[in-house]
């Protein structure tokens, strides 16, 4: 369990060709990197995800693209078995 604590940092790029460095849990990391995989989003959309939560709540980015991450990895996987 301490490993998906382990923090890491990636370059990610959005919509407009921008680089954002984002240091996050290799928990968070996994959960990206499956959403991805499913072919449903695309790096770009997960990041504007990120920024319509900071609109909407005020989160910090870091924070609010955890949220925005785990509820689509909720709503993409739920009811399966790790």
């Amino acid at each position: 369990m301490e490993d998906w604590l382990e923090q890491s940092e990636r370059t990610l790029i959005d919509k407009h060709g921008d680089a954002i460095l984002l240091e996050q849990s290799s928990l968070f990391w996994e959960q990206f990197d499956e959403l991805l995989e499913t072919g449903q989003f695309t790096e770009a959309q997960l990041i504007q995800f990120g920024h319509d939560t900071v609109a909407e709540f005020q989160f910090p980015f870091n924070l609010a693209i955890q949220d925005a991450v785990g509820h689509l990895y909720l709503g993409c996987f739920e009811g399966e078995s790790p």
